[in-house]
């Protein structure tokens, strides 16, 4: 799936289960949410160009990473 597609599932997902005072900021963070898991797109190298084939959807779309992304995520926006 395409990150537009993951952002729009995690955006309407969270806006359908919050409040009508908090759905934009639910929104927001949803697609943020769905998003998050390619990350792992920022990952290149001059030197190899086939790096980002290899790690692509490699441990930022693993269950072991899941809860530890979820973490971090949750600090940043609970800290913004």
């Amino acid at each position: 799936m395409e990150p537009i597609t993951q952002g729009l599932i995690g955006a309407s997902l969270a806006g359908s289960i919050s409040k009508k005072d908090h759905l934009k900021q639910a929104s927001i963070l949803g697609a943020v949410g769905g998003i998050f898991p390619d990350i792992d797109v920022l990952i290149k190298s001059d030197n190899d160009p086939l790096l980002f084939i290899d790690f692509h959807r490699h441990f930022t779309h693993s269950l072991i990473f899941s809860p530890f992304g979820s973490l971090f995520l949750a600090c940043i926006f609970f800290f913004y």
